[in-house]
């Protein structure tokens, strides 16, 4: 039932997308915004992630989620800001997944150098990192004109070594690396030794800034852009235009 409800979802096309916006913290000026997976009625994206792997239909609500993504973020905005969207390691190396890019880009040429890419370290999909399809794809991606993020690297050397072996144009903390940044010093200085390790070709961002404070110590340390519920939470691009964040 769950399978057919999933393949139902993607057939009438009711999966869309809310965008969280990426701040510029030397400006507070928004850098790019990022798309998240949402259907109607609302089901937690994590759910329908797991529901889709048991029932290998997993690559098709990516690659649609993919492309609702770059539909739906209007021409006028890829030209001064980016758009992050998710990708999964499985997606990356399926046998399609280069046909399936080759057809995006037909469809919306205007998105060459303004999408980026995030990996995401899925404890599920964590061997398939080490295979050696997934550098492959990571570089099409690149030869495409793509840009590619790290998202919620864990603090470890493996995450310090990927970042040197491939280069990612971002790397992206998450909400526990920020959320009591302003007081939790072992935070700051786990911030700080992410940023040791990046510089202006591969930028930090750091999510979850959810506090004026956390986002006040964040400036001060340096991190280059910020995304959090302080900002802004992830809304409906006429919703961000009707609160003056477009």
């Amino acid at each position: 039932m769950v399978t057919i409800d999933l393949l139902n979802l993607m057939k009438e096309e009711v999966l869309y997308s809310e965008f969280q916006p990426l701040m510029n913290s030397s400006n507070d000026q928004i850098f790019a915004y990022e798309a998240l997976m949402r259907t109607t009625p609302r089901i937690n994206p994590l759910t329908l992630i797991r529901f889709a792997r048991s029932h290998g239909v997993l690559y098709d609500l990516d690659t649609n989620c993919i492309k609702n993504a770059v539909k739906e973020f209007p021409f006028t905005l890829y030209r001064h800001h980016f758009l992050f969207i998710n990708l999964l390691p499985s997606t990356l190396v399926h046998h399609h997944f280069e046909n399936f890019i080759n057809n995006l880009m037909t469809c919306f040429p205007h998105i060459r150098g303004r999408v980026v890419f995030e990996i995401n370290e899925d404890v599920a999909e964590e061997e398939i990192w080490s295979s050696i399809l997934f550098y492959e794809r990571l570089n099409f991606l690149k030869s495409q004109g793509f840009h590619i993020a790290f998202d919620d690297l864990p603090v470890a050397r493996a995450s310090f070594e990927k970042m040197e072996s491939i280069s990612p144009d971002f790397v992206k903390l998450d909400h526990t690396k920020s959320n009591g940044l302003s007081h939790s010093k072992d935070k700051q200085q786990l911030v700080s030794l992410f940023l040791e390790y990046t510089n202006e070709k591969m930028q930090l961002v750091l999510e979850g800034i959810e506090t004026e404070k956390d986002l006040i110590t964040a400036k001060e340390l340096g991190v280059p852009l910020l995304q959090g519920y302080y900002i802004s939470k992830p809304m409906p691009l006429e919703m961000l235009r009707k609160a003056e964040i477009i």
